[in-house]
């Protein structure tokens, strides 16, 4: 086959060597759809804004922080919540700042198998960057099961407060969960609406941020006490010091993510320079905003004498109106469905620039980009939210086995970001040819605590809440992680040890 660029734009792919097949585009809006050939996204409508909004609509710090309430307060009370915040805000710049460097250097939206694939010795290349890909992809998905179940499970919250002897079931929440997951999915379709619709959400976010923060200073009838501001309460059996680490997961969550804009590097300009102004200023903005919301809760709380820790009872008990409550509520879980959406986008793209290397069965239709209105992989994106459907029906047939399961969402991310790491230390931080975000002291102390990180977390996110669980409250992270390992190396020797190979674009 000669070198000449098909009508559809692309070159053919034999014409280059099998693991570094070149690429080329017209400049017409899209590549080839045909077999053998690497689809690349040409639309770049994305702006340092509209990353900023994306990934900050994913991370969803401020918001969050009501979630992970009734979680965090039994384990160390306000200074679980204010101290721990702040720990994982110095995670989370760690974190930006270790992948901005790795991004910087490596544009490509595959992001973290990219990195290990380039940086990692050619006998264990192909091997290790496929588990990373699968770690990366499984977190994403993981992920948005987890928001997916979020919203109907605080939605009901509201019925509880207007009728408190209504009865959850299990099968209210997975139908609402399937519903978000095809809504989100189909919003997400749409190339250039994504930016837009980013922005827009990041302005509805400050604008509800800030109206909680006044209504509920404006309305609270008492002020916390620097005595009660700072007693540690811890109801979970565990000495303080464990108590206060496996209560950082909730806080963990709203730095979590982080890897989102790293994946629109090709739907971006001068991604080297572009995406980690969009990693580093969400930093920035998760910390700010989420700090104000932070102390607007704990300095308007008062003692912590309540069993109820849940988003709305604190609510409820600040504003001491059920009305305002749930006024305040709706807008946390409307920012908490469209985080949903912005998780659709992630996954997606996770899948289809995985399915440009052959790394999924049907990658021919996986790696499709469809044409105008869309410009968007619709089969990885119909694909991820089957992913996160099945994840769903598990749900539905063990609330225990979904919990252990997307409870390993933040721990595969922050695997998937330190292998790359880990091997840029390894060969040396001297000899990285790095890109022009670079700080070589800064950078490596960034790296370390992120790779420290990694490990504990690793350790205590293994652990149950209490330190004498009953069955319906045990832990089973770990035995999730070994069945995570045995799919991926199953995956690895069935299909992917004969077909995954990295095209250089």
């Amino acid at each position: 086959m000669t070198q000449e660029k098909s009508q559809s734009g692309v070159a053919s792919p034999d014409s280059a060597s099998p693991k570094q097949r070149t690429s080329t585009v017209d400049n017409r809006s899209l590549s080839s759809f045909q077999e053998g050939y690497i689809s690349i996204q040409t639309q770049k409508p994305f702006t340092t804004l509209s990353a900023i909004g994306i990934g900050y609509g994913v991370s969803n710090t401020a918001v969050g922080i009501p979630l992970i309430l009734s979680t965090a307060i039994p384990m160390g009370g306000s200074p679980q919540v204010f101290w721990g915040f702040l720990l994982m805000a110095g995670v989370g710049l760690a974190t930006a700042t270790t992948l901005s460097e790795l991004i910087s250097a490596m544009p490509h939206p595959g992001g973290q198998y990219i990195w290990v694939n380039k940086l990692a010795p050619e006998r264990y290349r192909r091997g290790l960057s496929y588990t990373t890909a699968m770690i990366s992809w499984i977190a994403a998905i993981a992920t948005g099961s987890s928001g997916n179940l979020s919203v109907p499970l605080n939605a009901f919250t509201i019925v509880t407060l207007l009728y408190p002897n209504f009865i959850y079931r299990r099968w209210m929440g997975f139908v609402v969960f399937q519903a978000i997951n095809i809504i989100t999915c189909f919003g997400a379709c749409f190339e250039y609406v994504l930016p837009k619709l980013s922005k827009a959400l990041l302005l509805v976010n400050f604008a509800s941020v800030g109206a909680i923060i006044i209504t509920l200073c404006a309305m609270s009838s008492t002020r916390t006490s620097s005595k009660d501001f700072f007693k540690v309460i811890n109801i979970t059996g565990w000495p303080d010091g464990v108590a206060f680490i496996i209560g950082l997961n909730g806080a963990n969550w709203c730095f979590s993510c982080l890897d989102v804009a790293t994946h629109l590097a090709e739907e971006i300009p001068s991604p080297s320079t572009n995406i980690p102004k969009a990693l580093i200023w969400t930093i920035v903005v998760a910390t700010s905003s989420g700090l104000l919301m932070v102390l607007a809760i704990l300095v308007n709380l008062g003692p912590i004498d309540m069993t109820d820790y849940s988003g709305i009872a604190i609510f409820y008990r600040i504003t001491g109106s059920k009305a305002a409550a749930i006024g305040l509520w709706v807008p946390v879980l409307f920012l908490v469905f469209a985080s949903i959406w912005a998780v659709q986008t992630w996954q997606s793209r996770l899948a289809w620039t995985i399915s440009r290397e052959s790394g999924f069965p049907l990658h021919h239709h996986f790696s499709k980009i469809f044409p105008a209105p869309f410009y968007t992989p619709i089969w990885s994106l119909v694909g991820s939210a089957i992913g996160t459907a099945l994840f769903g029906c598990l749900y539905l047939a063990s609330e225990l086995a979904f919990n252990s399961l997307i409870a390993t969402g933040v721990l595969l991310q922050y695997i998937s970001y330190s292998i790359p790491t880990i091997l840029v230390i390894w060969q040396g931080r001297h000899n990285f040819q790095h890109g022009p975000f670079w700080y070589p002291k800064l950078g490596l102390l960034a790296n370390i605590i992120m790779l420290s990180w990694t490990v504990v977390a690793f350790i205590f996110y293994c652990f149950p809440a209490n330190s004498e669980p009953i069955p319906s409250q045990m832990n089973y992270v770990s035995g999730v992680f070994v069945l995570i390992a045995v799919f991926i190396m199953s995956l690895w020797f069935l299909y992917g040890k004969n077909n995954y190979r990295i095209v250089e674009i």
